[in-house]
């Protein structure tokens, strides 16, 4: 009887054990499928976000070369007119913001571990580029306030000295370095 009693425990020990490992396991393969599901809306609201920041960085060179050209002719023409200019000094800017927030959900929460190694990979890098990308583009938007400094005192350009003349050609310059940057860090994304 004792035996019986035991053995009748053991089996119903090893039910519930085998039931709870089976809701977990369920539990589980539910957290993998919504992470799924969260990190392929991500993917496609970040592919639209890429999408218009392309563009918009095409524009955006185009209006920062300008930039650069009308004050190397301010620096041969000091005091020149605005309507003798190349073009106009325009230094507005497109925010670029990926969203990570549900890889770094399913990263915190422990999913990814119950992924593949493969998708996990692939993710991973994924992620890691639209990180770079966004510190270009922060480093992007620092040299773009740095640019366009001068415009607190007065936005007029052609009224700046030589030196601070001299001073605002190296700043557009390094702006469309790492406006240019940028732009390989979104090639290097795309890939």
């Amino acid at each position: 009887d004792f035996f019986v009693h035991i053995v009748t425990i053991v089996i119903g020990l090893l039910i519930a054990l085998g039931l709870e490992q089976s809701a977990e396991g369920i539990h589980h393969r539910h957290q993998v499928r919504e992470a799924r599901h969260a990190i392929a809306e991500e993917r496609a609201a970040n592919q639209h976000e890429f999408a218009t920041t392309t563009e918009v960085f095409r524009r955006e060179t185009k209006r920062f070369q300008t930039n650069l050209a009308v004050l190397q002719y301010l620096q041969q023409h000091p005091g020149a007119a605005p309507d003798t200019w190349p073009g106009t000094i325009s230094w507005h800017s497109n925010i670029t913001s990926f969203s990570t927030a549900a890889w770094q959900t399913a990263q915190h929460l422990g999913v990814t571990a119950r992924m593949s190694p493969p998708d996990v990979r692939q993710l991973e890098h994924l992620y890691y580029q639209l990180i770079v990308v966004q510190a270009s583009s922060a480093e992007r938007l620092r040299a773009i306030s740095a640019a366009r400094g001068y415009t607190a005192s007065d936005a007029d350009p052609s009224r700046l000295s030589g030196p601070q003349l001299a001073n605002e050609i190296k700043l557009a310059e390094a702006l469309l370095i790492a406006h240019y940057r940028f732009g390989g860090n979104m090639r290097n994304l795309h890939t």
